[in-house]
């Protein structure tokens, strides 16, 4: 039986967890809910979290709804998580070249992993001291140790947040790229707004993302530089990276359409779902979002819906 790995956005889980805690009663969410449960006790599918799903779980004001919400995330998850597109781009980028180059890569974006330390690649670990973290596991063991802090990262205090030093999620940046997108749509009403302005200057923001990594495998020895020395080949290379790929056609797509009206929750929803599309099987994503990765589907590894109620189709597929 293959693994089926299945995105579902943040509206979905909140949607099954409702069915789960007996704050719903629709029959056909009842039957979906079922049908995952056994899906993820049998093995046959992994429900991985993001670190947007750490993050809006957190926006929860009611602490009782946060970790109930976050109590059932983490038992249909079991802490599958999976990585940011920023943190796959490296790797991603290290297979292109060698299949540019006709070199075998020596690694691979790995997209799937377990714990927040996977999703948040700037997590370390749950202990600051390492003597106190040895002690730990040598008296609970070292699943239960990780269970205990897998459960209280996603679920959070009992007390409402902020609270003892754990603060509310920053919009800082989805903020700062809301006034990009919103820079974006100017610059091309300013210069006369058609798709193809739109396409080459979405691809040259995305272009600047790769530079550091392309020049890093340079610097490593790789004769890349003649193969993306044109516009033509740098497009197609890039387009050839999975989650940057999606999330560039994401954008792409957006900015295609002159009316289209930017939101603050663009950014978890672009990156998160544009992850998802590359290297998932199924994504259930928000209706819009959905709707553009849609257009994209050739291009994607995951069947994408915006209905909950296509789930179990799906896993059946």
């Amino acid at each position: 039986m293959t693994l089926k790995r299945v995105y579902l956005d943040q509206r979905d889980w909140v949607a099954l967890a409702r069915q789960h805690y007996g704050r719903s009663h629709d029959n056909t969410i009842a039957g979906v809910l079922a049908m995952v449960r056994e899906a993820s006790e049998s093995g046959h599918a992994s429900f991985p979290l993001s670190a947007v799903h750490y993050q809006e779980t957190y926006h929860h004001r009611n602490p009782d709804r946060r970790r109930r919400l976050g109590a059932f995330m983490a038992e249909i998850s079991q802490f599958h998580t999976i990585a940011c597109a920023t943190d796959l781009l490296a790797a991603e980028v290290h297979v292109a070249v060698s299949a540019l180059t006709g070199a075998t890569p020596n690694r691979a974006p790995v997209p799937f992993g377990t714990g927040a330390k996977h999703a948040f690649k700037q997590m370390n670990g749950y202990f600051t001291d390492p003597e106190t973290e040895r002690r730990a596991i040598a008296q609970f063991g070292a699943d239960a140790v990780s269970g205990y802090f897998e459960k209280a990262l996603l679920m959070g205090p009992e007390e409402q947040l902020p609270f003892a030093g754990i603060a509310l999620p920053k919009r800082e940046f989805s903020q700062r790229q809301l006034d990009f997108e919103r820079e974006t749509a100017s610059k091309l009403r300013q210069w006369g707004h058609t798709s193809d302005r739109a396409h080459r200057l979405v691809l040259a923001q995305e272009a600047h993302d790769i530079v550091a990594p392309l020049n890093a495998e340079i610097a490593a020895g790789s004769h890349t530089r003649d193969l993306v020395d044109d516009r033509a080949a740098l497009t197609d290379f890039m387009m050839s990276l999975p989650a940057k790929a999606a999330i560039c056609r994401m954008r792409m797509s957006a900015h295609e359409d002159k009316n289209f009206r930017w939101h603050l929750g663009d950014l978890n929803d672009i990156t998160a779902l544009g992850t998802a599309a590359a290297y998932c099987d199924i994504v259930v994503g928000e209706k819009h979002w959905g709707s553009i990765l849609r257009r994209h589907a050739p291009h994607l590894t995951a069947d994408i819906t915006s209905d909950l109620r296509d789930l179990p189709q799906l896993l059946l597929k």
